[in-house]
């Protein structure tokens, strides 16, 4: 990722990923995770092998759904940010000039 670069011209060249940046680390996250995969080997255990298949199938809607679900959050979230941004810079509902550059 080359810093000299705007923000959006790294977006916009597919340098940054903010997804990526989003990895929890808390000892609640990690609990979580041992006990869904601690289910999973538990209920893939007891299905008979011919329906695995179809647990995999639902585990990958899951998290086709999921995926959706994070992109209009994040969406959100920057239309958000951006809103609030601009209700600082309002002034009387108008915004503020451009600075010319010296």
């Amino acid at each position: 990722m080359d810093h000299g670069k705007t923000l959006l011209e790294q977006l916009y060249n597919g340098e940054i990923f903010p997804a990526e940046d989003i990895v929890p680390q808390s000892a609640e996250y990690r609990a979580a995770g041992r006990e869904l995969e601690g289910l999973r080997d538990k209920l893939e255990a007891e299905l008979p092998e011919k329906d695995t298949g179809l647990l995999e199938d639902y585990e990958s809607a899951f998290e086709d759904a999921h995926r959706i679900d994070l992109r209009l959050t994040y969406v959100e979230g920057v239309r958000f940010g951006v809103r609030f941004m601009l209700e600082t810079l309002l002034e009387g509902g108008k915004l503020p000039p451009r600075r010319k550059k010296n």
